[in-house]
């Protein structure tokens, strides 16, 4: 098995629906999907018939959240990379078999693609705060998440010395992940848009984006506290710590 397809969901079907289509579209045929419900009311698994002799479906009795959800997922995958997938988000046809394609070729342990976002019925622009990159990217994610978790491929053992998600975080979990991977391993990224991303998650929570900004800052200085890395990463990340700080106590001052 080659790709291991976490697809995490809470209450949400209609989008999950084509989610599934999306990757049983996918030109490249090795792979698993791994539906993880996190705690839904019975309208998931009843909207998931259709698809039970396609996917694995997890079912966990109690919400805990993205972070346990895709966990669990993780521990009960079969494929030498873990691909995930949000409920909302969508895969063009070819993803699985470029980032295959290019992980074969770099050796490389982490791929992440660029993608189109969509909201409100429309296709929007990316702004340039938003550019995505490639090779040791470890201080070019510090200021906020540039990967989505829908776009990347991880292969499975890189976990065993970077760790799965917190799942004490509720939100900005897979920025904490990033902090740990870009920080170990050189990334490989491909420029072709292969996923849409149906919801920004910036924009949406605009109204409180200091407290994502503070959920951020904390999760850097953990992770500078309690992680050993060369004198160059840890530069930058006191360097972001301190920017963040003034951000965060500038929006405070003039709330």
């Amino acid at each position: 098995m080659t790709f291991s397809v976490i697809i995490p969901v809470y209450n949400r079907t209609v989008t999950l629906k084509s989610a599934i289509e999306s990757v049983l579209c996918q030109s490249f045929k090795d792979f698993e999907i791994i539906v993880v419900d996190d705690g839904s009311n019975d309208s998931v698994a009843k909207s998931l018939k259709p698809y039970m002799g396609l996917i694995h479906y997890i079912r966990i009795d109690k919400n805990k959240g993205v972070s346990h959800a895709r966990n669990i997922g993780i521990k009960a995958s079969n494929g030498q990379y873990i691909a995930f997938l949000d409920s909302d988000d969508l895969w063009l046809p070819n993803k699985l078999q470029a980032q295959c394609n290019e992980l074969n070729k770099t050796g490389l342990q982490v791929c992440h693609t660029n993608e189109f976002w969509y909201r409100k019925d429309k296709f929007v622009n990316q702004g340039k705060k938003h550019n995505r990159y490639g090779g040791k990217i470890f201080d070019k994610v510090l200021d906020f998440c540039r990967i989505s978790p829908s776009s990347v491929a991880i292969e499975k053992r890189a976990f065993d010395s970077c760790g799965m998600f917190n799942e004490k975080m509720r939100t900005c979990e897979d920025y904490d992940l990033w902090l740990r991977l870009t920080s170990k391993f050189d990334i490989c990224y491909l420029p072709e848009k292969l996923i849409i991303k149906r919801a920004i998650s910036d924009d949406q929570l605009s109204d409180t984006i200091t407290h994502i900004e503070y959920i951020r800052l904390v999760s850097l200085s953990r992770f500078v506290k309690h992680h050993p890395i060369p004198p160059s990463q840890r530069q930058a990340a006191i360097k972001e710590i301190c920017r963040k700080y003034d951000i965060i106590s500038y929006r405070v001052k003039n709330f």
